[in-house]
């Protein structure tokens, strides 16, 4: 599972470290909730100062390789200015050879989502001051467990 903050400002490290925070909590819970139903995985959480796109997917990239991953989950929960919303996601990738199928030893990426649950909620101060992320992460792992186990979602 992969979850990665967002919402970075510079300077401003107390809210930095509150999103990193519900971020760590939300993926933490989703990762218990699948585990708790027989999936086996593993979570890598970037802060939200953690901006070079190239540099995180070349960390998750190896650290799928190394762990033998066939899927990634994107567990992510952020406030999208633009449209005034705070969402949460999960989204499964496949992790695929360089071109196709995954092969021992070929160069990995990630392929198109396979899966997404996603929800939007007012993006206000209220709602984050009673957003419960641990309480979200079980209730939408919950709903997506039948997609996410063997037999659900089958990887290209």
């Amino acid at each position: 599972m992969f979850g990665h903050g967002r919402n970075f400002e510079p300077g401003q490290d107390d809210q930095n470290e509150a999103w990193d925070r519900l971020n760590l909590q939300f993926n933490q819970q989703v990762l218990l909730s699948l585990e708790l139903a027989g999936r086996r995985g593993f979570s890598m959480v970037l802060k939200s100062a953690a901006t070079d796109l190239p540099r995180n997917l070349g960390l998750l990239l190896a650290e799928a390789a190394v762990r033998g991953c066939s899927q990634v989950l994107e567990t992510t929960l952020f406030g999208d200015e633009q449209t005034q919303t705070l969402k949460a996601r999960l989204r499964l990738y496949p992790v695929l050879g360089a071109k196709g199928p995954r092969v021992a030893g070929a160069d990995l990426r990630i392929g198109e989502p396979l899966y997404t649950n996603e929800r939007d909620f007012e993006f206000t101060r209220r709602v984050l001051e009673r957003l419960n992320p641990a309480a979200l992460g079980q209730a939408m792992a919950d709903e997506s467990i039948s997609q996410l186990m063997p037999g659900g979602i089958v990887a290209p």
